[in-house]
C-alpha cells in the first residue's frame, strides 16, 4: 500500500481533548475556504477525546454524543465536503486521556473504523499496563510470564467425541523450559517452548484447553499456540484473585485428522517484543477490515523500540520521537530523531516526527520555514495542527507553497538523507545538508543553518555530496538551481554552491540539475 505522506489538520495540537463537532466543522470550512484542501491537506483526524468512555452493547467503541451529536454520521458530513477522516486510539487499555483504549479489542475497533469509512488511525502507546516500564507494572504475572501449565486438552466444538488431553509430562521441552512437580514451568523466554502432540479422530474445530495453576495475577498472562503448518492461536489468561487452582483456558483451533504438533511459547520477552506484537495485531485487523479505501496506520509509540527497525512491514508511519510542542528546542530535537534514518524509509512507508507546529506557537517566521521545510524533505506526514481559521497570511502562504508540498509528494516517496558538508568558510558545524532524489531526475538540496547567528557566504562544493539513491555524476555537476522559497532560478558554472547568507535558524531549498 504505497500510499504518500498523509497531509491534514489534527484537532490535538491547538485543542488537546477540548474538541466537538461543531469545532472541528468550523475548522473543516476554514480549511476549505482558505484553499488548503485544494493544496492537498485532505484529512481530518480527530485525535483523542472523539469517544465516549464506555463502549457501547456490542462491544464498539463510539462517540461521545455530547460533544459529537451526529455521532458516526460526522464522518459522512466530512466526506461530503471533500475531506477523509482519520481516527485515534492506543495499543493500550485506555488512551492517553483515559478513555477506552483498543488493546484486546483490535478486530473489533478496526471493523468499527472500516464500517464508519476511517482512513486514518493514530495508534498510541498509553496504559500498556504489561511492561516493567508502566507505574502499574506489578512482576507477578505480567504478559512476559505464563503461568505453569498442567496439560493440554482438545475436545471437538461439535461435541462428537470426549476430551483427549496429553499432560505436562509428556510435552517435549526446549531450554530453559523445564518441568517441576508435573508442571511446566519458564515460557518465559523465546527459546523456551512445550511441544504437545495431540491425536483426534476427525478434522475439524477443537477447543483446546489449557489446564494452568493459577497465581495472583494484576495483568492478562498469555502463550502463543503454533501449529505445524505455521498458524498461530492466542491464548490469554486472565487477571486472578489466586484463590482456587488449578484452571482452564480455551482457544478454538482447526485441527486435522490423525496427530497434531501444538507448540507452546511465548514471544513476549521484553518491550520491543511486547511493542512489535500490538502492533502488529491492529496491523493485521486493519488489512483484513477495510473495504473500499485502505487505512493509512500511524504507529504511535514514540520512538521507544526503534519501530523504524519494524514498522513497514505493517504500518505507513511510525513516530521516532517525543510529543512536539510549540517551540523551537523541541520542533529541532524531533528534527534530530528523524533526519538520519532515511535509509529505514521506503516508499509508502514513513518516519514521523511528529505532527507541525507550524502557526501554533510563538516561532519565528524563519524557524516557520525551515520547520516545513525539513518535514518536507524528510517525508514526513504533514499534519497541521493550528486554529485554520486564526492562521496568519505569511502561515498560509508558507504551506499551501506548492513547490515545497511537491517534494514531500514526489512520487519517489523517498525521504531525504543528511549529509556532512565542508563549507569553505566558517560555518561549519552549524550548517546541515540535506538530499532529495525527485522523480523527475532533478536532485533537491536544503541547507538549513542550525546557529543562533547568520550563515554568511557559504560555500559549498558539489562534489564533496554523495547519496547513494543518486548517481555522483548527477551531484558532482549540478549548474542550475531554482530557489524553491523565493521561486528564482540561476545558474552557476563551477562546482561550488554559493549562498550568501541563511538567517539564523533559517534554510534555503533549491532544485537542481
Amino acid at each position: 500500500m504505497n500510499l504518500k505522506p498523509i497531509m491534514g489538520w489534527s484537532t490535538w495540537n491547538k485543542f488537546k481533548q477540548n474538541i466537538s463537532e461543531q469545532l472541528i466543522l468550523e475548522q473543516a470550512k476554514a480549511m476549505k475556504n482558505l484553499g488548503l484542501l485544494a493544496a492537498g491537506y485532505s484529512y481530518i483526524n480527530l485525535d483523542d477525546c472523539w469517544q465516549a468512555s464506555q463502549r457501547n452493547s456490542a462491544g464498539e467503541l463510539q462517540f461521545d454524543v455530547g460533544k459529537f451529536p451526529s455521532k458516526e454520521g460526522f464522518i459522512k458530513i466530512l466526506n461530503e465536503m471533500g475531506f477523509k477522516v482519520g481516527i485515534y486510539s492506543s495499543s493500550g487499555e485506555l488512551t492517553c486521556e483515559d478513555m477506552p483504549g483498543s488493546y484486546g479489542n483490535e478486530e473489533i475497533d478496526a471493523a468499527t473504523f472500516a464500517k464508519w469509512g476511517i482512513e486514518y488511525l493514530k495508534y498510541d502507546y498509553c496504559h500498556v499496563v504489561d511492561l516493567p516500564s508502566d507505574p502499574h507494572y506489578n512482576k507477578t504475572g505480567f504478559a512476559t510470564e505464563p503461568p505453569p501449565i498442567l496439560y493440554l486438552a482438545a475436545t471437538p466444538t461439535d461435541g462428537s467425541t470426549a476430551e483427549t488431553a496429553i499432560l505436562a509430562e509428556n510435552a517435549q521441552l526446549t531450554e530453559p523450559a523445564f518441568l517441576q512437580d508435573g508442571k511446566i514451568m519458564g515460557l518465559n523466554c523465546t527459546k523456551a517452548s512445550a511441544r504437545f502432540a495431540v491425536n483426534v479422530p476427525t478434522a475439524g474445530e477443537y477447543q483446546i484447553a489449557v489446564g494452568y495453576d493459577k497465581k495472583y495475577s494484576v495483568n492478562r498472562q498469555f502463550v502463543l499456540l503454533t501449529l505445524a503448518d505455521g498458524s498461530s492461536h492466542e491464548m490469554w489468561f486472565p487477571p486472578s484473585s489466586g484463590w482456587y487452582t488449578p484452571a482452564r483456558a480455551m482457544v478454538n483451533i482447526p485441527l486435522q485428522a490423525g496427530e497434531n504438533v501444538i507448540l507452546l511459547a511465548n514471544p513476549i520477552t521484553g518491550q520491543k517484543e511486547d511493542t512489535i506484537f500490538r502492533y502488529a495485531r491492529m496491523g493485521k485487523a486493519l488489512k483484513s477490515a477495510q473495504k473500499a479505501a485502505p487505512i493509512y496506520f500511524s504507529i504511535c509509540e514514540h520512538g521507544r523500540t526503534e519501530p523504524w527497525t519494524w514498522a513497514a512491514n505493517f504500518a505507513q508511519s511510525w513516530r521516532v520521537s517525543h510529543d512536539i510542542a510549540p517551540n523551537w528546542a523541541t520542533i529541532m530535537s524531533c528534527y534530530e530523531s528523524a533526519a538520519d534514518l532515511w535509509q529505514y524509509q521506503k516508499a509508502g512507508a514513513y518516519n514521523d516526527p511528529d505532527m507541525l507546529e507550524v502557526g501554533v506557537g510563538n516561532t519565528t517566521d524563519d524557524e516557520n520555514l525551515s520547520h516545513f521545510v525539513l518535514w518536507c524533505m524528510m517525508n514526513a506526514p504533514l499534519i497541521l495542527g493550528m486554529d485554520i481559521q486564526k492562521s496568519s497570511e505569511n502561515t498560509l502562504n508558507l504551506i499551501k507553497n506548492a513547490e515545497l508540498i511537491a517534494i514531500n509528494q514526489d512520487s519517489l516517496m523517498l525521504q531525504a538523507s543528511r549529509v556532512k558538508i565542508l563549507d569553505n568558510n566558517a560555518n561549519g558545524e552549524n550548517l546541515d545538508c540535506l538530499i532529495k532524489p525527485l522523480s523527475d531526475g532533478t536532485v533537491a538540496i536544503c541547507v538549513f543553518n542550525k546557529s543562533d547567528n547568520p550563515a554568511k557566504n557559504v560555500e559549498i562544493s558539489t562534489k564533496n555530496l554523495h547519496d547513494s539513491r543518486i548517481d555522483d555524476k548527477i551531484l558532482h555537476n549540478l549548474h542550475h538551481y531554482k530557489n524553491l522559497i523565493t521561486h528564482e532560478d540561476f545558474s552557476q558554472t563551477a562546482d561550488i554552491l554559493r549562498i550568501d547568507e541563511i538567517n539564523p535558524h533559517g534554510v534555503v531549498l533549491y532544485k537542481c540539475r
